[in-house]
C-alpha cells in the first residue's frame, strides 16, 4: 500500500502525458476542458507532492541545505517549463513571466511565511529567527526583484515596461552571480547562519557523539551513496513527467480563464500556487513543529530561486529565441510588493515572530489576489 501511495502518481502522471502527447487530439480541441483541467491539476498536484516526499529523503542522506536547494531547484525547473510553454504556445503571453514571478513572491512573502508565523504563532507564542540567514535572503530578494520588475518602467533603451536585449543579458547575468555567491554562503562559510538559533546551545559532546567534524568544524555525515542513487532517480522521473503533463495544463488554464474572463493576471498565480504547494506545505508543518527557521528558509529560498535562477534563464530564452515579454509592473502592484518585502524585513529583523506579524503579511498576500479581480 505505501508502494502504491510513494510510485502510484508517477505512473498515474506517466499514463496521463503518453495520452496527451500521443492519442488525445490537439488540446485546444478538448472536449470539456474544466474536467480535464481538474483532473490534470489533481494528479500533478500529487506528483509534485511526491517530488518534495523524494527531495526530502534526499536532505535526511545528505543534510541541509542541501535538502532545501533540492526542493527548490525542482520547483525551479517546472515553473521554468511552463513559462516557456505561455510563451510559445498560440500568440504568447507577454506578462505571463512577469505575472508568476510577482505571485511567486507574493505566495512565499504572505502566504507561506505569514501563514507559518500565525500557525507557529498559534501553537508556540513568539518563535525564534536566525536574523543573519533571514538578513542574506532578503538582502538578495529586495534588490532582485526590484531589477526584475520596478527597473523595466524606468529604463530608457526600449519602449513601455520592457527591458533592452543587453539588459536582460547583464540582469541574467548578476542574478546567477549572485545566486553562486549565496550558495557558497549557504553551504560553506556561513552556514550556520540557516540553523535554527536554539540548538546552538547544544553541548558539544552530544554533537561530537552523532557526527563527525572536519578540521574546519563543519558538520559531516557519512553519506552512502548508493543508498541516494534510488530516490534521485525518482525524482527525476517524477520531474520530467510532470513538466509534461503540467505544460498542457497550462494551455488548458490560459483557455479556459480567457473563456470565463477571468484577468490573464490569474493564470500566473495559478501555476505559481501550483508548483509552490508541497513547499508550502511543508513551511506550516514546520512552523507547527517549532522550527520556524525552517519555514523561512524554504519560503525565502524558492522566492530566491524564482529570481536567481528562473529569471536568468527565461531572460537568456526569450533573449535568444527574440521574444517580447513585459516585466514592469503596474503602480499598484509596485505599491504591494514594496509594502510586503518592508514589512517582512521588519517582521524578520527583530530575531522573533508573532502571530500579529504573520497577520499583516498573510493579509497583504490576501490583498494581492483581491487587486487582480478588483484592480
Amino acid at each position: 500500500m505505501r508502494n502504491i501511495k510513494i510510485y502510484g502518481p508517477f505512473f498515474v502522471a506517466l499514463t496521463a502525458a503518453c495520452y496527451l502527447y500521443l492519442l488525445a487530439p490537439s488540446i485546444e480541441l478538448i472536449d470539456y476542458r474544466v474536467g480535464v483541467a481538474a483532473i490534470l491539476f489533481i494528479v500533478i498536484l500529487l506528483g509534485i507532492f511526491r517530488v518534495a516526499y523524494f527531495a526530502d529523503h534526499l536532505a535526511e542522506m545528505l543534510g541541509e541545505p542541501y535538502g532545501t536547494l533540492l526542493l527548490t531547484i525542482s520547483a525551479t525547473l517546472i515553473e521554468v517549463a511552463v513559462m516557456i510553454t505561455a510563451l510559445t504556445h498560440g500568440d504568447g503571453n507577454p506578462t505571463f513571466v512577469r505575472d508568476t514571478i510577482t505571485a511567486t513572491l507574493f505566495i512565499i512573502l504572505g502566504g507561506m511565511m505569514g501563514l507559518s508565523m500565525i500557525i507557529g504563532g498559534s501553537f508556540h507564542l513568539d518563535q525564534s529567527i536566525n536574523t543573519n540567514g533571514a538578513s542574506m535572503y532578503l538582502g538578495l530578494l529586495i534588490p532582485l526583484a526590484l531589477l526584475t520588475l520596478v527597473l523595466p518602467n524606468f529604463t530608457t533603451s526600449t519602449i513601455g515596461p520592457t527591458l533592452a536585449l543587453s539588459q536582460e543579458v547583464f540582469i541574467g547575468i548578476i542574478a546567477l552571480a549572485l545566486y553562486a555567491v549565496f550558495i557558497f554562503a549557504q553551504t560553506k562559510r556561513y552556514r550556520n547562519y540557516f540553523d535554527d538559533p536554539f540548538p546552538f546551545a547544544a553541548s558539544s559532546e552530544k554533537l561530537a557523539s552523532s557526527i563527525d567534524t572536519d578540521k574546519k568544524g563543519h558538520e559531516v555525515s557519512p553519506i552512502e551513496w548508493k543508498k541516494v542513487l534510488l530516490p534521485t532517480f525518482w525524482l527525476g522521473a517524477y520531474l520530467i513527467v510532470i513538466i509534461l503533463v503540467i505544460e498542457k495544463l497550462a494551455i488548458l488554464i490560459g483557455l479556459g480563464y480567457a473563456q470565463m474572463g477571468f484577468p490573464k493576471t490569474l493564470n500566473g498565480t495559478t501555476v505559481a500556487i501550483l508548483v509552490l504547494a508541497p513547499e508550502w506545505l511543508a513551511c506550516i508543518y514546520a512552523a507547527k513543529a517549532n522550527h520556524l527557521q525552517r519555514s523561512l528558509n524554504i519560503a525565502l529560498g524558492s522566492g530566491l530561486a524564482t529570481l536567481s535562477l528562473s529569471v536568468p534563464v527565461m531572460l537568456f530564452w526569450v533573449a535568444y529565441h527574440h521574444h517580447h515579454i513585459i516585466l514592469g509592473l503596474e503602480s499598484r502592484e509596485i505599491v504591494m510588493l514594496l509594502t510586503s518585502l518592508w514589512v517582512a524585513h521588519v517582521s524578520l529583523s527583530t530575531g522573533k515572530s508573532n502571530i500579529m506579524q504573520g497577520a499583516i503579511l498573510f493579509i497583504l498576500f490576501i490583498s494581492s489576489i483581491f487587486l487582480i479581480f478588483n484592480p
